[in-house]
């Protein structure tokens, strides 16, 4: 019997969710089968994502179920589908998956797109390269999407250092989106790359490309008074008169509050990148500043060109240590550890670190 024959007739482990908001339970499902142009993988490392508990408690994005869930994996090709070209079986591989059953990270095995995979480099472990995939989707796409899905700069490589010199504000810099964030700003050459989070994140952030740690529960008028301070008297802006401050801001957080404070700190032509949708009170906004909302999902029609560029170089980037992973804690148990992992993001008790289970470890 053949390979593609063995793994059509197995039965492998997942976490699933039986019904809309039902709750997480181990079972059985099918190994996926390959198609043209996609990958089978055996799962090594799958990271957690607010996302997942989100979907499994609100009931949004997924409508099939039974349902798995689990945006970042990393593992071993097992088996390549009609027409890939970029990878052969025994590859370690790593890439978003999709939020459909068998694309989603929280099984033995699931298929990957072939555009939507890179190649693991020797020196990262498994663990840490599932650290990449959303996070840094959304990253990429609230920088380099053109508006309303992004702020429209040139993405890297062609826009290495075209913004030397500019300064740009990360809400959220010890989040993974916001690391990520960070170091695409560093390598566009944005400077001084200011973030706020909390202090005892400042070394991490600083070794990633930050310049000034603003500490995450400064008010917001006290942030205005710290960026003025860090920007300088001249402003380094387009209108230092103005009752704005900076022009570019990435919001990885985007909670209503940092919304509102953000907004309220963009000069005129400022551009803001949200990862979730903008809170801002339609009468509060002003035709002269721009509010963009992103997301990590690959498949969205509007992301969809960008990928190519992200997933062909991010090997490279990450070789050439333009781009590394975020810290990892890896939560024991594998399948049967999401649900404690999910809970602790649910209840905000992360920070600075990815929350990585092994999926082997059942």
């Amino acid at each position: 019997m053949g390979l593609k024959s063995l793994l059509s007739r197995m039965q492998q482990n997942a976490l699933l969710i039986t019904e809309k908001y039902g709750n997480f339970v181990r079972g059985t499902r099918p190994v996926p089968q390959v198609g043209p142009g996609e990958i089978l993988v055996r799962v090594k490392a799958a990271a957690l994502n607010p996302a997942d508990w989100k979907i499994q408690k609100y009931g949004f994005i997924v409508n099939e179920y039974p349902a798995v869930l689990g945006g970042d994996i990393a593992g071993d090709v097992i088996e390549i589908g009609e027409g890939v070209s970029r990878f052969s079986v025994g590859d370690r591989v790593f890439g978003p998956c999709l939020f459909r059953a068998d694309y989603s990270a929280f099984q033995e095995f699931c298929k990957l797109k072939e555009g939507l995979a890179a190649k693991v480099p020797e020196s990262l472990s498994y663990e840490q390269a599932s650290t990449f995939p959303i996070a840094i989707l959304a990253a990429w796409f609230g920088l380099y999407n053109a508006p309303p899905y992004g702020m429209g700069l040139t993405p890297l490589p062609s826009g290495t250092g075209k913004y030397t010199g500019q300064p740009i504000l990360v809400i959220g810099g010890s989040s993974s989106v916001g690391q990520f964030a960070i170091q695409l700003a560093k390598a566009a050459g944005f400077s001084p790359i200011i973030t706020t989070a909390s202090p005892k994140h400042t070394d991490m952030l600083k070794s990633l490309g930050a310049t000034h740690i603003i500490d995450r529960n400064t008010p917001p008028t006290n942030i205005r008074t710290e960026l003025a301070k860090i920007i300088g008297p001249a402003g380094k802006v387009n209108d230092p008169s103005s009752s704005g401050v900076i022009h570019y801001i990435f919001d990885s957080i985007s909670e209503k509050e940092t919304q509102t404070a953000a907004y309220d700190l963009l000069t005129p032509g400022g551009k803001l990148a949200l990862v979730l949708p903008s809170f801002v009170p339609a009468d509060s906004q002003t035709p002269d500043k721009h509010i963009s909302s992103t997301n990590g999902m690959p498949d969205a029609p509007h992301n969809v060109g960008l990928l190519g560029a992200l997933y062909s170089g991010i090997t490279a980037m990450i070789e050439n240590g333009t781009l590394t992973p975020n810290k990892v804690e890896v939560i024991p148990g594998g399948l049967d550890g999401i649900v404690e992992g999910l809970k602790r993001l649910e209840n905000n008790q992360v920070s600075g670190v990815k929350l990585v289970v092994r999926i082997s470890e059942n």
